[in-house]
This record gives structure tokens, C-alpha cells and sequence, in this order.
């Protein structure tokens, strides 16, 4: 009678052992929501890019809120604008394989990978989507900046925006210091 008693705990364990280890499945909620996020900016990067063609094409000039600004200043204001949906639809991307890469795809090493998708953890994945963020932040700024050259005056409240990219950028190479004391002490104790 003890051993019956004894041998249930043993074998409820694995179980729930082996229902956690499937709710790993749960992230392809994650992967699937990025790419679909991905597609979508791509898409409106690629709209948006044949706007700026139409733009740069068109050779009047044109008049918003009564200052005039050229065609092709206006379709560099929308290129850049591209570029930022088209980084945005990126990090997306990375940030899906980086979750199936990490919790999906567990025990097996895709060896056809690049090195823009070698991952290293969670770490890694939070680090690049850190200096993704930092570049798409650069681009607003300057598609800003030409905006307010050309429609408006500038503000002294407009440098809010480099002053959180340049922390954001002390943060990321705090982080590289990190990471780089750690497998320094890493080496020291072997």
C-alpha cells in the first residue's frame, strides 16, 4: 500500500514536467503576430516608397501651410519614412526568429542560418532590438528635423528625442561591458 502511495508523485512529476515544457508552443503566438506585424510594415514601407517615386516624378511645386517646399524634398521626407517602416518591419522579423529560435526550436542548430540570426539568448535578442531601436529613433529625428526646417521653426523641446537616443546608447554599451566582464570572468575561473 506505501508503494503505490509513493509511486504517484513520481509519476505526476514528468507529467507536469512534460505539460510545461509543452506551453513553450504558446510563444508561436509571438512569432506568428511578428510576422504578420513584419508583412504589414513592409507593406506600407513599399506604398510608401511608390508615393515618394510619384512625388519626386511630379515637378510642380508644391504649397503646404504656406511655405514652399520642392517635390524632392518632399519625397525625401517620405523615403525616410520608408526607412523607418521598413527598419520597424525588420526588428519585427528578428524578433520572431529570435523567439522561435529560443523556444521553439530547442535541441536543433540551424546551421543555414546567417550570422544576423546566430543567437545567443534572450540577452543578445534585447541588446540588438536596443541598437534597432536607437537607429529607428535616429531616423525620426532627422525625418523631424526636416520637417520642421520646412513647414515650421524649430523648438528647444524638439531635443527630447536625442537626448533619449544618446541614453539609449550609453545603456547599450553599458550593456557591452557587461557581457564582456562577464565572459572575462567566465575565462578567469576556467
Amino acid at each position: 500500500m506505501t508503494d503505490s502511495s509513493s509511486s504517484k508523485p513520481a509519476t505526476t512529476m514528468p507529467r507536469l514536467v512534460m505539460a510545461i515544457r509543452w506551453t513553450r508552443f504558446m510563444s508561436v503566438l509571438a512569432v506568428a503576430s511578428s510576422l504578420i506585424g513584419a508583412l504589414l510594415m513592409f507593406g506600407i514601407g513599399t506604398v510608401n516608397t511608390l508615393k515618394a517615386v510619384m512625388l519626386a516624378v511630379n515637378a510642380e511645386e508644391s504649397v503646404i501651410e504656406g511655405s514652399r517646399i520642392s517635390p524632392t524634398e518632399l519625397a525625401t521626407i517620405e523615403l525616410l519614412e520608408c526607412l523607418d517602416e521598413f527598419l520597424v518591419g525588420l526588428a519585427f522579423l528578428y524578433f520572431a526568429y529570435g523567439i522561435y529560435a529560443l523556444f521553439i526550436q530547442l535541441e536543433k542548430s540551424d546551421t543555414e542560418a546567417g550570422t544576423w540570426a546566430k543567437l545567443g539568448g534572450i540577452s543578445t535578442l534585447k541588446k540588438t532590438l536596443m541598437e534597432v531601436l536607437i537607429v529607428l529613433l535616429t531616423v525620426i529625428f532627422v525625418k523631424g528635423l526636416l520637417e520642421r526646417l520646412s513647414f515650421r521653426g524649430l523648438e528647444w523641446t524638439y531635443l527630447v528625442i536625442p537626448l533619449s537616443i544618446l541614453a539609449l546608447a550609453a545603456s547599450t554599451r553599458l550593456l557591452q561591458f557587461e557581457g564582456a566582464d562577464g565572459a572575462k570572468s567566465k575565462e578567469s575561473e576556467e
